[in-house]
């Protein structure tokens, strides 16, 4: 197990240009985060730093989220359970402490790639762990598409306004058997640690509650990060793609699969 162990660090900190299932949990953050005088998002970038790497490194500060003192969640390096076989789910469900709704294949054809137990912990101003808590990610593919990730946690990590903000900031609203989905479309400004946000760059991330900026890419560059996010039972459920050549209606109709699946 200690060699294998090592040879995940060395690989987590060789991959420095990282893949978006990697980038994926850091953007989850972002989407469940606030501005304009709520939990703030830090300053990173999205691209470079995986949930790995960013473990090692101890680099891993993300938005910060109301419940109760803690103000923000950190990845921690978890060997829990993996699979690519959806009759697993249960399994994984045991472990990570939740039960879950969702589905192996849906109707445009994603079906699943890979199946994870993720765990994390909330943290305090000063950096300080307050509690633990794990998750499931679910990797969805389909030929000739971008990958799309399904991030399923405890809905109690948030506080009692989550819901509110996330109608307020949601680009499109739809409800299905009693279930409110929330859609966004997102706009990610990756820049590199010389180069500056522009004035008009700083005030529309002030007032864009869908644009974001990083510090720390090769380039600037930007990225579309398009997503649904609902509660079900006490599970908060996050499906998100990037740069997705796909419409509102889909992502609304595979949020719809999940929800009936239950």
């Amino acid at each position: 197990m200690e060699n294998k162990n090592l040879e995940i660090y060395k690989k987590a900190m060789d991959d420095i240009h990282y893949s978006d299932s990697e980038k994926e949990n850091m953007v989850n953050n972002l989407l469940n985060g606030k501005k304009n005088g709520g939990p703030m998002k830090k300053k990173y970038d999205f691209r470079k730093i995986g949930v790995a790497v960013a473990a090692c490194l101890t680099l891993f500060s993300v938005t910060a989220f109301a419940a109760g003192k803690a103000t923000g969640i950190v990845s921690d390096i978890y060997f829990g359970g993996k699979s690519s076989n959806f009759e697993d789910l249960g399994q994984l469900e045991e472990e990570a402490g939740i039960d879950v709704a969702t589905v192996g294949l849906f109707t445009n054809g994603y079906s699943v790639e890979e199946m994870e137990v993720d765990q994390s912990s909330t943290t305090d101003d000063e950096g300080n762990k307050l509690s633990t808590y794990k998750g499931i990610r679910i990797d969805y593919v389909r030929d000739g598409s971008p990958e799309l990730y399904l991030s399923m946690f405890p809905e109690a990590l948030y506080g009692e306004d989550h819901e509110e903000y996330d109608s307020a900031r949601a680009t499109e609203t739809r409800e299905y058997d009693g279930i409110t989905v929330h859609y966004n479309y997102d706009e990610y400004l990756s820049l590199p640690e010389d180069e500056e946000p522009t004035d008009s760059e700083r005030e529309r991330e002030e007032t864009d509650d869908h644009f974001f900026i990083s510090i720390g890419s090769d380039t600037r560059q930007t990225d579309y990060v398009s997503g649904v996010n609902f509660e079900i039972d006490g599970v908060s459920y996050v499906l998100i793609g990037f740069n997705l050549d796909m419409s509102p209606d889909e992502l609304f109709e595979m949020a719809k699969e999940i929800i009936l699946a239950r």
